[in-house]
């Protein structure tokens, strides 16, 4: 597909692009079968008949043209989901954004675009579908473009309410179309991120919607610095996710640290296997032993040991199910 000016992808008038009832049928068969089917669509003959190697079917660091295809029309939900919004809307506010307004933005300060030349006669540049469309985008950025819808959408959501559940339809549409593919990418909390299991993503969105300020603040700092891209910050991110813990102790203790904290636990009730808490004692030593520079000053390559991306990500759902752990005891307790 050509570049910028060879090929233009121009909007049509809403109104007159609308399937009615249709349309909206067509969403709802969609979001209810999409499970199932997505169930299906891992158990077809190929997996069956072990002609698919299961344990090297994730992908990584490519994209194909299903995962595009599939990211495109979960766009196209989106702005339908925004078009439906402002019609439903219509008499009880009078501002709301648009596709144009989003298109726009991707148009300015993603691609990078004069504004004067955002439209011509009437009509809008459908940034989102020019880019995919494009043979030589590098994979990573799509995703960049991903995450930049999220990440926009998220940040008026402060001055248009109806968005939140826009957004949540959206990125839960884009986390079932990547696990029904085996994209091993993720939108935690409208970040991308590497992954290896829904489970594993449950226990972080869990972690951080059912937790309170600082708890909430420190996994989503973890999750920012692991989905930095090109380069991860590890050691920041580890730093955060055991600071989670620590914050959930303090709130549930008012003890600084962690091993004080479980302590006044089980004074208040809460019984952790002993195990358990050696395990959790160890993380805390990990994060402060000054050979992996987590908490002090930061190691070259040549240094005796530098954590991996890999482990932060195990640090970020480690932490994450213990800090749900925690909450689950106390609630059994305080109760």
């Amino acid at each position: 597909m050509s570049r910028w000016g060879r090929q233009m992808y121009w909007s049509y008038n809403l109104s007159r692009r609308r399937a009615g009832s249709g349309w909206e049928r067509f969403i709802f068969l969609s979001n209810y079968y999409s499970i199932k089917m997505a169930e299906f669509f891992k158990n077809l003959f190929s997996r069956r008949m072990g002609l698919i190697d299961i344990s090297s079917v994730t992908i990584t660091n490519t994209i194909n043209q299903d995962i595009i295809n599939a990211i495109g029309s979960c766009y196209d939900l989106l702005c339908k989901d925004l078009s439906s919004a402002r019609n439903e809307l219509y008499y009880s506010r009078t501002d709301f954004i648009t596709q144009q307004d989003l298109e726009r933005e991707l148009w300015i300060h993603f691609a990078n675009r004069r504004l004067s030349e955002f439209e011509q006669n009437g009509r809008y540049y459908l940034v989102f579908n020019e880019l995919l469309a494009q043979d030589d985008i590098p994979w990573n950025k799509i995703l960049d473009l991903l995450e930049y819808v999220c990440k926009w959408l998220s940040i008026n959501i402060e001055h248009y309410s109806y968005l939140e559940d826009i957004l949540n339809g959206f990125e839960s549409n884009i986390n079932k179309e990547f696990d029904r593919l085996d994209y091993g990418y993720r939108v935690l909390n409208h970040c991308i991120v590497e992954v290896t299991s829904g489970f594993e993503i449950e226990a972080i969105n869990e972690a951080i919607t059912k937790s309170k300020g600082n708890v909430a603040n420190h996994l989503q700092r973890a999750i920012q610095h692991l989905s930095s891209r090109p380069n991860p910050d590890v050691r920041n991110s580890i730093k955060e996710s055991i600071s989670a813990v620590e914050a959930i102790c303090r709130e549930l203790t008012g003890e600084d640290s962690l091993g004080k904290a479980l302590k006044r636990l089980e004074n208040k009730g809460i019984v952790i296997h002993k195990m358990l808490k050696e395990e959790f004692t160890k993380f805390y030593v990990y994060t402060n032993d000054s050979q992996s520079g987590i908490r002090h000053a930061l190691m070259d390559k040549e240094g005796i040991y530098v954590p991996s991306k890999d482990e932060a990500y195990y640090m970020l759902v480690s932490c994450s199910a213990f800090v749900n752990y925690l909450r689950r005891k106390a609630t059994v307790v305080y109760e």
